[in-house]
């Protein structure tokens, strides 16, 4: 007769990147220490990545207005996953519409977002 193996599992909840973050681990042990790391890798891409950030690299690299610069290595991975994204979705996920978002109103943190009541004016134009 087979017997059961029964798992114990361990969780924390906490808010990054404008979004819930749970982590669960096997190990219970272990809880603490993936926390830090992982709190740590998200608040690195925060600091890499954030269109909100106005000391992001990214935002630095959008003021450099196509000079070629150098990036750093997770930069350098985000925008290579955010264009294969883009030809994998055949362009429904498009990193270069940056600026047709934040025309729309997506320019801050969705808390300091307070609905007016007014329509919102639109212009279309082709992705860059």
């Amino acid at each position: 007769m087979a017997t059961a193996t029964r798992r114990t599992t361990a969780a924390a909840d906490w808010r990054a990147l404008g979004t819930g973050v749970r982590l669960v681990t096997t190990d219970p042990a272990l809880l603490d220490s993936c926390n830090l790391l992982l709190a740590r890798h998200l608040a690195e891409v925060d600091a890499t990545c954030s269109r909100f950030r106005q000391d992001s690299e990214l935002v630095a690299l959008d003021q450099t207005r196509g000079r070629p610069v150098r990036v750093s290595p997770l930069l350098a991975e985000a925008l290579a996953v955010a264009l294969r994204a883009a030809a994998a979705t055949d362009g429904a996920v498009d990193p270069t519409v940056g600026s047709a978002i934040g025309a729309l109103g997506y320019d801050r943190d969705f808390r300091l977002v307070q609905d007016d009541g007014h329509p919102i004016r639109l212009t279309v134009r082709p992705p860059p």
